[in-house]
């Protein structure tokens, strides 16, 4: 019943023989995780600049639509100049410019006929104190304009106007206009 140990049976009886071999650079495990988390911060990424894109594109459309309401305050000023024939009658070559933002002369701006027209239905008119229309000269009809020279004449106007929109911004427009008068 004694059974002599011999060293090779303690030896394979203590390891398992059924266990691989580790090899640490062949080991994958937890490979895809790190993948993921690769990825995942990739995508986070693109996500943050795609983001940043967006805020920046709105914000370059928020101000082209502001600057574009000032500016068609400025070109409704300019119209309304041109077709408003009162204007004209008070301007020749030694009046003082005719002044739109202050035409009653009670030094109020935006409570007069002329800004409330400009404005049309609109929150945004003239801004500042530098809205006026301005004699500039006279000549003789343009060729082609079918009067007869003997009875009319040409005058130049210049129309300068500052119009308003949201955000405080603001478009400056100048302009001439010509119109046929008597003589």
């Amino acid at each position: 019943m004694n059974k002599k140990i011999e060293s090779e049976d303690v030896i394979y009886s203590g390891c398992n023989l059924n266990q691989k071999r580790v090899n640490p650079l062949g080991n994958e495990n937890g490979f895809a995780l790190i993948l993921v988390i690769s990825v995942l911060a990739i995508m986070s990424l693109l996500g943050v600049m795609a983001l940043n894109t967006a805020t920046s594109e709105t914000g370059i459309s928020r101000n082209y639509r502001t600057s574009q309401i000032a500016f068609d305050s400025a070109q409704r000023a300019v119209e309304y100049a041109a077709t408003n024939g009162n204007i004209y009658t008070s301007l020749g070559p030694a009046s003082a410019a005719y002044d739109l933002d202050d035409n009653d002369g009670d030094g109020n701006d935006g409570d007069d006929t002329d800004e409330v027209n400009i404005k049309g239905g609109t929150n945004w008119g003239l801004e500042g104190t530098d809205n006026y229309v301005a004699y500039q000269m006279s000549s003789g009809l343009p060729p082609g304009s079918g009067s007869d020279p003997t009875y009319f004449a040409a005058r130049y106007y210049i129309v300068n106007v500052t119009g308003g929109g949201p955000n405080n911004s603001l478009a400056r427009v100048e302009s001439q206009i010509g119109r046929i008068v008597p003589k």
